[in-house]
């Protein structure tokens, strides 16, 4: 009889029930589609991290696709030993988010915060100017969730910038096509903090090991419907007056995308790897 494979889902907006600007409807049946590849893969789905130590205890591999919801200190400490005793976690697109915190009494100014659950994830989401296509480059070629992918490939998608929190970080993806963050925004964070040690760079994909485990982050994956659309604009290489696409799977739609999640598939399920 095969050994099951377990793994567990969470893909989800804040507040609780919400898209938060995402199509999670999509984006979750595509990572079940990308699971069930595997016959031996049984899937649990949630929507946030609550109770999440109840659902990963027995799994291998947990998959997380969110916009708002994060671990609180203490599930951020469960995710940290489960990793640590061998599991792993493939975290995706709006992942290394959280929560903002207002700066003044109207909202108008807004920080991210930086938790104990982006320590344990090894990244922090900054912000990301609008949906564009730009150029996506493989550092590193010598891992499975690398394999068979150009040595570059384009792609449209929102381009994260994100903090990379951890110098052992394995960076395996990177863009130099995005311009830097506004002035407002890199005093809101004291400086450019996503850029990597050659000053031309940012992280889009990485791995990092944790005692028996390991984790690895995909910054792309934006998608949305007409009813979920929450795009104010978007860059001229979308649209050339700007208008954003009421419907929009731009790296779902991408065969270096698919062929990147599908390896990532394989390399939490220990089919590869």
């Amino acid at each position: 009889m095969p050994t099951p494979i377990r793994a567990h889902v969470i893909v989800g907006g804040f507040p609780p029930g919400q898209h938060a600007g995402h199509d999670m409807d999509y984006a979750r049946l595509r990572i079940l589609q990308a699971l069930q590849a595997n016959e031996n893969v049984h899937a649990t789905v949630s929507s946030d991290y609550t109770d999440c130590h109840r659902w990963i205890r027995d799994c291998q591999l947990l998959v997380t696709y969110v916009a708002g919801p994060f671990a609180d200190d203490h599930e951020a400490g469960v995710i940290r030993d489960w990793i640590a005793d061998g599991g792993r976690w493939l975290a995706l697109h709006g992942s290394t988010g959280g929560k903002a915190a207002r700066l003044d009494a109207e909202g108008t100014r807004q920080r991210m915060v930086k938790a104990s659950y982006h320590y344990a994830l090894g990244s922090f989401f900054l912000t990301h100017p609008p949906i564009r296509e730009f150029q996506v480059d493989v550092r590193d070629r010598d891992h499975v969730l690398t394999h068979n992918l150009p040595e570059s490939f384009r792609i449209k998608d929102e381009p994260y910038m994100i903090e990379v929190l951890h110098p052992e970080t394995r960076v395996l993806l990177s863009t130099a096509e995005v311009p830097p963050p506004p002035a407002e925004t890199q005093e809101l964070y004291g400086g450019d903090t996503s850029l990597l040690p050659d000053g031309k760079s940012r992280a889009l994909g990485f791995v990092r090991e944790i005692g028996a485990g390991s984790i690895a982050y995909v910054a792309p994956g934006h998608c949305h419907s007409p009813l979920t659309n929450m795009q104010p604009s978007v860059d001229v290489s979308i649209s050339p007056d700007g208008a954003p696409p009421l419907r929009f799977r731009g790296p779902w739609e991408t065969e270096p995308y698919e062929t990147l999640v599908g390896n990532a598939i394989a390399w939490g399920t220990g089919v590869e790897g």
